[in-house]
């Protein structure tokens, strides 16, 4: 296949296309067959006629549809076109076109290009005539008005964030908008020392620290070289002499000493404060910018996984950022200045001392290319561990219920094992090449002691003496231990770019949801609900909502109800953009929601869930969260409204009640109104009620439900129910059936269409009601 289409660059006409993934043989033959035509989308179909592998491809533009073959090909005038569209198969969905009643084409394509063709047949269907009047003598068929500008903007901008702007390929959808290919641990480390800018004065002073630390550091060695030369084997000189000598270099060692440590006490402590501020900032940044991302995000996610890059990924950054580049600066310091005395001591001695260098430094590379590999590897083991801990945990009521205890412990060893397994692999690596480069490094050593000794046996000359070669000796060890420091370091670099390439990962995520340059932002909102058109997707292929449209009067209580998998809670989850529509709008009072500021959409908006979730805190706490503003009196006005002030004030804290995480010391009934309490006191103008009693028996039931009578009072209310009996104070209901709006009516209207969807889930439940007293 030819390579894409250079980024940026019109192609085949284009001015509103995607020219990342439009390979340029493609767009030579749009050239030719739609000469000066903007592409709007473009997809490959891998799958030919005898079902064999293929290389086809559909363009659409915004008056013609062209399927390729690498033999032929089909050109459709949109305006002529009967009917167009996908029906999907199990493995292989097919595009279909109709024309003067009959089959004019069709393309193949397997799950791999789903995705793309899915996104080609929403425009599609947006261009193709609607009239389905037959068409007089001479009358040209009608089109629908060109579909509107902000939309088409948004499906480019999300296109074009699906391919990797520096080299044109798809980004997998695990890879959330960021380029594995790209990822460089080069810049990905260049980029980690940004952290530690806004504390630039105190990295610089402890830099200067480790500067003369560095230098003074080195000074011993030249006093003991004097100490050995004038006093100790000074034999020409008086005992008086000697032993003021000895006492005079004495004192210089005594003095150096002090400041060495008082120095290096000194940078110590500057560093570790500049370390746990850079490891608070980093864990700031990657929780925050977890609560920016939307819940598309988390769904691909595991919970332990994500918590590790929180803390562990963070906290090695901090070492690398701190310690890593200010310990490099002294180690290439004290190598800069061991080599300096070492040349000034002996040059001969030095370029032999130097002679490992080479072997050292390609060892070092070579290792630390495996290292990084092998390091990247153990990371992934450690999630597992971290995600199967994340997952039995939260679930062991669940554990426990089924006497799993020892099947999880099981899980958990195997886990542990296998991360035990590839550590003492990696461990191996790296000793196994560490004594080769530590024995090298003290060869250099010995050279320079068997070197220095025959020329201090056989030059008589006296320009090398015993107390330089004693010197040049410690200097080459005070050489070769920065060195071997920086050697050991590739192994914190390379950990350092596993953990920043995980914590850049989610950085670099961008936010599916985010409020656009001057949101709106409402004094009131109303509370009118409409959907227009609207169809949603989660991955891009298989659709949630079909073509759902249906307008909610402000104060309007709807019921909302039909068979699992219907998109009953893709409905609700769209209103206060938890996820956006793939197509057509969702209207509140009039406005796109997507035009909302999203903080004070979700404010207008209050939910009660199945399952709702406490947070581990006292009931005050956690009935206080949606208005954490809220006086005492306001929270047990709240807890009477639910019905839930009687159970608590029976507790012994009362209030005070610690829930436990979850809410798992409280019983089904007693969260849930404790959740009603919350939405009530949150006072949202906008009530979505999620299977609120489906989980709770029928005494339990009656005071939720009193509760919710109240909490409806005055507010646009969504409700989903099983429990169709629970539908009966709604305004009128919506049956949803596999994502399309099936029957919309009152509840009487809809109980005598005896063919309908609601009055066969009636009649189900009455069956299985039925059952259940018989089997009871």
């Amino acid at each position: 296949m030819d390579g894409p289409a250079t980024s940026g660059e019109p192609t085949g006409g284009e001015s509103a296309g995607i020219p990342q993934n439009l390979p340029r043989d493609v767009a030579a033959l749009a050239d030719k067959h739609l000469p000066g035509e903007p592409i709007v989308a473009y997809s490959e179909c891998d799958v030919g006629e005898d079902l064999n592998y293929a290389r086809n491809h559909v363009l659409l533009t915004g008056k013609h549809l062209l399927l390729l073959t690498p033999v032929s090909h089909q050109l459709f005038t949109l305006a002529t076109v009967d009917e167009a569209g996908i029906e999907e198969g199990v493995g292989l969905d097919r595009l279909r076109v109709v024309v003067g009643g009959k089959l004019a084409g069709v393309s193949r394509y397997s799950r791999k290009h789903r995705m793309t063709m899915t996104r080609l047949n929403r425009k599609l269907q947006r261009r193709l005539p609607k009239s389905d009047e037959p068409l007089k003598p001479g009358e040209k068929p009608k089109t629908d008005d060109p579909p509107p500008i902000w939309l088409e903007d948004v499906e480019r901008k999300a296109e074009a964030e699906s391919y990797c702007r520096k080299c044109t390929h798809l980004i997998p959808s695990y890879a959330d908008g960021v380029c594995p290919r790209c990822l460089q641990q080069r810049k990905i480390l260049f980029r980690l020392l940004d952290s530690a800018k806004p504390y630039r004065s105190a990295v610089n002073f402890a830099l200067g620290l480790t500067i003369v630390h560095a230098m003074i550091i080195s000074v011993p060695v030249v006093i003991n070289s004097r100490l050995i030369d004038n006093a100790l084997a000074a034999v020409n000189l008086s005992n008086s002499a000697r032993m003021g000598n000895l006492l005079l270099y004495s004192s210089l060692l005594l003095l150096i000493i002090a400041l060495t440590e008082v120095i290096g006490g000194w940078r110590q402590v500057k560093l570790n404060t500049i370390g746990t501020q850079i490891s608070r900032d980093l864990r700031h940044q990657v929780y925050a910018h977890l609560h920016s991302l939307s819940l598309r995000f988390f769904n691909k996610r595991r919970t332990g996984s994500l918590i590790t890059r929180v803390t562990n990924d963070t906290d090695r950054l901090q070492e690398f950022i701190v310690y890593g580049t200010v310990n490099f600066i002294r180690d290439v310091l004290m190598v800069v200045f061991s080599a300096g005395i070492m040349f000034w001591l002996n040059w001969r001695l030095a370029i032999v001392a130097l002679l490992p260098v080479p072997i050292v430094a390609t060892l070092t590379y070579l290792r630390g290319r495996k290292m990084h590999k092998a390091w990247s590897r153990v990371w992934n083991y450690w999630s597992r561990i971290s995600a199967v801990v994340g997952d039995a945990l939260p679930g062991v009521r669940v554990v426990k219920a089924f006497s799993n205890e020892s099947r999880e412990i099981d899980r958990f060893d195997k886990r542990s094992n296998e991360y035990m397994q590839k550590e003492q692999e990696t461990n191996r690596l790296w000793w196994t090449l560490q004594p080769i480069v530590s024995g090298i490094m003290r060869l250099g050593g010995l050279l320079v002691t068997l070197i220095g000794g025959l020329i201090l046996i056989f030059d008589k000359s006296g320009h090398t003496t015993l107390g330089q070669l004693l010197a040049f000796s410690g200097q080459v060890w005070q050489f070769y231990g920065p060195v071997n420091e920086l050697a050991n370091a590739n192994r914190m670099v390379t950990r350092a770019a596993s953990s920043a390439s995980r914590v850049y990962e989610i950085l670099d995520t961008p936010p599916d949801i985010f409020d656009r340059q001057g949101a709106y932002k409402p004094d009131k909102i109303e509370g009118k609900i409409e959907f227009r058109n609207v169809w949603f997707s989660y991955e891009g292929a298989q659709p949630a909502l079909r073509d759902v449209s249906l307008t909610i009067q402000p104060g309007e209580m709807v019921g909302l109800c039909g068979p699992s998998g219907a998109g009953k809670s893709t409905f609700v989850n769209l209103i206060p953009r938890f996820y956006d529509v793939t197509d057509g709008q969702i209207l509140l009072d009039g406005v796109d929601v997507r035009d909302y500021d999203v903080h004070v959409l979700r404010r207008a908006v209050g939910m009660v869930l199945q399952d709702p979730h406490l947070f581990h805190g006292t009931i005050s706490d956690n009935i206080r969260y949606g208005n954490p503003t809220a006086t005492e009196a306001q929270v047990i006005t709240a807890a009477r409204a639910a019905n839930a002030h009687n159970f608590i004030v029976g507790f012994p804290d009362g209030y005070d009640t610690m829930v436990g995480e979850r809410g798992q010391s409280l019983s089904g009934g007693e969260r849930q109104r404790v959740s009603i309490a919350r939405a009530i006191l949150h006072n949202p103008k906008i009530l979505i009620l999620d299977e609120a009693t489906s989980s709770v028996d029928s005494e339990t039931e009656k005071q939720i439900q009193q509760a919710l009578d109240r909490l409806v009072e005055g507010r646009t209310t969504i409700a989903i129910a099983h429990r169709l009996s629970t539908l009966t104070a709604a305004d009128h209901l919506v049956v949803l059936e596999r994502g399309k709006v099936a029957e919309t009516g009152t509840l009487e209207e809809l109980s005598n269409k005896q063919d309908g969807v609601y009055a066969k889930l009636v009649n189900t439940q009455r069956e299985l009601g039925s059952l259940m007293a018989v089997a009871g």
